[in-house]
């Protein structure tokens, strides 16, 4: 290994560690509003979660570090031109060797590190960042219980737990009918408050959950002073003559702490359950009540929709061309990393995720039907949807950025190019259909590892047999992008097809 080489990796292995650390800075630093106060990351989720999510993230950013330094800005340039004058001793040259070609690329990893922990809404990482949050739903569970807790109806709790909160106060605050009455009463809120503290003392009892109680942003020990002076101030208000001033300070006072105990409630019951049927079923214990639909998070399926075609297109072309030099023609290499994979990916995205998109949009437009029900005029309403979306996509691609047409006959050209619209169409009905076959929170991971394998081979043959018959009319001069046409859909349809599970909690519509 000649010492230019080996300057250039030790570079590179230590930009790639301060890559790492930020991106893991990062990912922690992200602060998400949970009522009046904002809180961590890492107590939205479980830890299993959350350190997933963590290792994806930190992966992204080392691998695009490595692209940009490596690939298509590379570093070695400019280090093999430092070590050779250094070694020659030309100390006063190496200020000529030090051109744009050498010093773009520095400037840029440099500005990739900052990008990397500059926290700014528009910094492209940082909506990578808050993608992959969304996408392992750290931030969306804790939120929607947090909802569900502090919009919750006590009349809907069993009278075992009723009972249980009152023999539990040392202030004898509460009376039966506190739970029946009104929710902008002193009586039900306080009630309320008994309720989520008694239900966070269970909590409290158990050490797995030690570092919530000791995370000072989630506030345990102010909650505890407030509530004993809270119960002592009610039932002087329940003893005492009616008063609106000190009665609308009181309820205030009650809302504050209500945000605190559901704040800390819900990343408690978020982390200790087991799957989203047994967090929605504690909820439902306490008088939540859950908002049942079919699909949530469809933003974050857009996303990770998103970031398959692209992974799809850099890793299916990639893959084609190292087989395209290595076996068949390796007289004519292609070259890797080229500026056609992003070309790929801005066409894939439109050809793709768009008509996905409007599903999304069309099953949020109709009405919700059973959970056991088949609308298969649905799913060929999407084939079509997805069918004509691409096909255009097609006709205003390839016209003009691959035949070069300045006027455009775009119904002629719509059924010249129909072909490109069939893979799309197959695609847009199976997520439709895959949105009423939702995955179960008791599959395991090998059965999803499993099947999710399987489907990738199975769409990725329907993606081979398609596409060769779209290209057939391409000429021999140009059948190594046939080639790589083929292997890049290959791995786009296979991973859109592993992926098409839409996750949603038992009992739900």
């Amino acid at each position: 290994m000649t010492p230019e080489l080996l300057t250039y990796l030790t570079a590179q292995g230590l930009g790639t560690g301060i890559a790492l650390y930020f991106a893991y800075q990062s990912f922690q630093k992200r602060r998400i509003q949970l009522g009046d106060a904002p809180t961590l990351p890492q107590y939205f989720s479980r830890s299993a979660t959350y350190w997933s999510g963590l290792l994806l993230y930190c992966a992204l950013i080392a691998c695009l570090y490595w692209l940009l330094t490596w690939q298509w800005l590379s570093l070695q340039p400019l280090f093999t031109v430092i070590v050779r004058t250094l070694r020659a001793g030309e100390w006063l040259n190496l200020l000529n060797g030090l051109d744009g070609s050498t010093l773009i690329p520095l400037i840029l990893a440099g500005l990739f590190l900052f990008l990397v922990v500059w926290e700014n809404r528009f910094n492209p990482l940082l909506i990578l960042r808050d993608s992959v949050h969304d996408a392992f739903a750290i931030p969306t569970k804790a939120a929607k219980v947090y909802n569900a807790l502090m919009t919750s109806r006590l009349s809907a709790i069993d009278d075992y737990i009723k009972t249980q909160i009152s023999d539990r106060l040392l202030v004898q605050s509460i009376d039966p009918g506190d739970f029946d009455k009104s929710n902008a009463t002193v009586e039900y809120k306080w009630a309320h408050n008994c309720l989520l503290f008694d239900q966070i003392q269970h909590y409290a009892d158990q050490s797995s959950y030690r570092r919530f109680f000791n995370e000072p942003s989630l506030k345990w020990g102010e909650i505890c002073i407030s509530y004993n002076t809270m119960s002592e101030k009610v039932a002087v208000w329940k003893d005492a003559e009616p008063h609106y001033t000190k009665t609308v300070k009181l309820i205030k006072e009650l809302d504050e702490l209500t945000g605190l105990l559901c704040r800390l409630l819900a990343c408690l019951v978020v982390f200790g359950s087991a799957n989203e049927t047994e967090m929605w079923e504690t909820v439902k214990q306490l008088g939540g009540k859950v908002n049942e639909v079919r699909l949530q998070n469809t933003f974050k399926y857009v996303l990770i929709f998103t970031a398959l075609t692209t992974v799809g297109v850099m890793l299916g072309r990639e893959v084609a061309v190292s087989l395209h030099n290595e076996w068949l023609f390796p007289d004519k290499p292609l070259k890797h990393f080229s500026y056609t994979t992003l070309r790929w990916i801005a066409y894939a995205i439109p050809m793709y995720v768009l008509p996905i998109t409007l599903v999304f949009v069309a099953r949020a437009l109709t009405l919700e039907q059973e959970h056991s029900e088949r609308n298969y005029g649905f799913y060929m309403a999407m084939m079509l949807l997805g069918f004509l979306v691409s096909t255009s996509v097609a006709v205003l691609v390839l016209e003009i950025t691959f035949y070069h047409r300045e006027n455009i006959e775009f119904f002629e050209s719509f059924l010249q190019h129909m072909r490109w619209g069939i893979l799309p169409a197959i695609v847009c009905g199976s997520v439709a259909y895959r949105m009423d076959t939702p995955i179960k929170d008791k599959q395991t991971p090998l059965h999803l590892v499993t099947f999710g394998t399987l489907r990738f081979l199975a769409w990725g043959s329907v993606a081979v047999v398609i596409m060769l018959y779209a290209t057939d009319d391409l000429s021999l001069e140009v059948s190594n992008l046939r080639f790589t046409l083929v292997g890049t859909a290959f791995f786009v349809i296979g991973l859109i097809g592993a992926f098409a599970n839409f996750k949603t909690p038992e009992g739900s519509v």
